[in-house]
């Protein structure tokens, strides 16, 4: 297994384990394959968002999509772990380890001083968590999230 940026014939793998992910993860929401070839076509140009993927035996079987930031209020960059997908057949592999691994060297690399990353789901939270830490990632705050339904304005 290895690690690499992905190239732009990987989009439909991209496209099918996003699709695979929504399904998993987020099985209320639609998914819009569109979208995810626009995100993917935004880093072909720009790098930001950036997507590594993990091959096995010339198969592409996970990705990872990660962010890059400046800070609002100080100098500094900081990265964000957005997507972390590895099909579930090759779960419990070296896969996901390989793709954390990436992350933190690429984000030192680039000079950041943080890594965010997590879920936003409720998708296997705790595992997540579990997970992240053995990197040296740590929990801080919350996420909270409210759905917003098509309201009339006048309330």
């Amino acid at each position: 297994m290895f690690i690499r940026l992905a190239l732009k014939e990987d989009v439909s793998s991209i496209v099918d384990m996003a699709r695979a992910n929504c399904d998993e993860t987020c099985a209320d929401e639609d998914f819009d394959a569109g979208m995810v070839h626009a995100t993917f076509a935004r880093y072909l140009e720009t790098a930001n968002p950036t997507f590594f993927v993990v091959e096995d035996h010339r198969q592409v079987i996970g990705f990872l999509q990660c962010y890059m930031f400046g800070y609002d209020y100080r100098a500094g960059l900081y990265t964000v772990q957005k997507v972390l997908y590895v099909k579930p057949e090759k779960r419990g592999t070296r896969a996901a380890v390989l793709l954390i691994k990436h992350l933190i060297q690429w984000s030192q690399q680039l000079g950041a001083d943080r890594i965010e990353g997590g879920n936003d789901n409720s998708f296997q939270s705790e595992r997540t968590a579990k997970f992240l830490s053995h990197f040296g990632f740590e929990t801080v705050g919350f996420a909270m999230r409210k759905k917003l339904e098509e309201q009339s304005h006048g309330r």
